[in-house]
């Protein structure tokens, strides 16, 4: 067994370090030269920080980023309208983590370095040159062909994997471009100036008035300050021109900032112009598939799959969650030894419960998205599409433990049984039985939904998706 990776993004160092603990060997390619940094910074809630931790990563993680629990949305008079709890030790495991980017990857990084996963740079993937039940070849920019059992497509928004099955899908630009600059100042709570920096967003008199106060270093003493602006359609090429006229976007974050707070002011009178850059909000048309058809054997995962909007936090998690939740999937059903045809159906069965997952998520997102409308335009929005601290008390099903943290279930100790091949349509039963008798293998959220589809206690993996 052997799988290959496209991207060394979030995704892809992901998935490859989940398949190394899984001892499934993996390589990464990644077009970029070593070593890129990356820009901004990352919001990791509770869900995705689970992961990491099970891979031996957040520690240290914790030890670059700046760890809070609370978001404060604050109006122009600077009182709060309402807040979010993206973390909580207690009720979820974790508090939430900003970190830069360049952090994150360093710590992953030297993660691979330490574990033996190769990472090949400045390779650029071509084109899938076969796939059959058993495995696929593709073809680097080169010319070298390389064969493999799957190859993930980790490779972003615009992903050269993605197009060999879905040409024709391109990312659908929301009108939307966040404005960004890192702020060199400990910014605390304005209603408690001796306590710690607080992650803050501030919503004014129309949806565009929006200025994010979001510390990242570990003692809060650097923050990213953002801005949301309406900004017409430009082509790829075009927005990396716009992303090298400091002056213009200078001028663009600081349009119409004059009624904001004191706080406000004093962040954006420490912008330096050649710390902006640009954020085009981008998502993806729903994909019928993940996989490449009929043998699956070409995946996609985190923005290559789907493309979530950044505004609720969940873009990169459910990156890792991805990577997670597939490279478990892939040491599950090769330990099953199941023939080529049920491994198809099992992946099929993975896909169906992502996507579902995501939906949930990006409902979420639309939710806090919308919390930029002015209270009187809120309230002409259909209930349940706005984020209101009383109504949505509790998010255990997004930030809980529902993915089955398969290290603390003991899944290096699991038993995997198949029990029986039943040929009612699709449907390949397996059970993963850990040694307390849980189903401790599949994520939890997958198990719950088959059940509930096969009105069993079996775990069943439908291909029919």
């Amino acid at each position: 067994m052997h799988v290959a990776i496209i991207g060394a993004g979030t995704a892809g160092l992901s998935i490859a370090l989940t398949l190394q603990s899984r001892n499934i060997p993996c390589t990464i390619y990644e077009s970029r030269e070593a070593p890129f940094r990356g820009l901004g910074a990352l919001m990791l809630a509770p869900n995705a920080l689970r992961i990491l931790d099970s891979l031996g990563l957040y520690t240290k993680l914790r030890s670059c980023g700046f760890n809070f629990s609370t978001v404060k949305f604050r109006d122009e008079a600077d009182s709060i309208t309402d807040t979010w709890q993206m973390g909580n030790q207690s009720r979820y495991g974790y508090d939430a983590l900003r970190i830069t980017r360049a952090a994150f990857l360093d710590v992953l990084r030297a993660a691979l370095e330490e574990r033996g996963i190769e990472v090949r740079y400045a390779t650029r993937y071509s084109h899938v040159v076969s796939e059959t039940a058993d495995g696929v070849t593709f073809q680097l920019v080169d010319g070298t062909q390389i064969e493999t059992d799957f190859l993930i497509g980790a490779d972003g928004v615009y992903s050269e994997v993605r197009k060999g099955f879905a040409p024709d899908v391109q990312p659908l630009y929301s009108g939307t471009l966040a404005l960004i600059a890192t702020i060199q100042h400990r910014f605390t709570d304005s209603d408690h100036p001796t306590h710690s920096p607080q992650t803050t967003m501030y919503y004014g008199r129309s949806k565009q008035e929006t200025m994010l106060i979001l510390p990242q270093e570990h003692d809060g003493s650097q923050a990213s300050l953002g801005t949301l602006r309406e900004y017409p359609q430009q082509s790829r090429e075009d927005w990396v021109h716009l992303s090298y006229d400091k002056d213009k976007l200078y001028d663009l974050f600081k349009q119409d900032t004059e009624a904001w707070p004191t706080r406000v002011q004093e962040a954006l009178s420490q912008i330096n112009k050649s710390d902006i850059y640009l954020w085009p909000f981008q998502s993806l048309p729903d994909l019928e598939s993940w996989t490449s058809l009929p043998h699956r054997r070409v995946i996609l995962v985190g923005d290559a799959a789907h493309s979530i909007p950044p505004t609720g936090g969940q873009g990169a998690c459910q990156a890792i969650e991805d990577a997670y939740t597939l490279a478990m999937m892939i040491s599950t059903i090769t330990r099953a030894n199941l023939p080529p045809e049920s491994f198809a159906r099992s992946i099929g069965g993975w896909q169906a419960a992502r996507q579902e997952r995501i939906q949930k998520a990006r409902i979420f997102t639309k939710q806090i998205d919308n919390n930029r409308f002015p209270a009187e335009e809120r309230a002409k929005l259909p209930a349940g599409t706005y984020w209101e601290t009383g109504k949505h008390p509790d998010l255990r099903w997004l930030y809980g433990d529902g993915l089955a943290n398969s290290a603390a279930n003991g899944v290096s100790r699991v038993e995997i049984r198949k029990e029986a091949t039943a040929r009612r349509g699709t449907v390949t039963r397996i059970r993963a039985a850990t040694v307390d008798g849980t189903y401790g293998i599949l994520p939890q959220y997958m198990q719950n939904m088959q059940r509930e589809r096969s009105g069993t206690g079996e775990s069943i993996v439908r291909g029919e998706c």
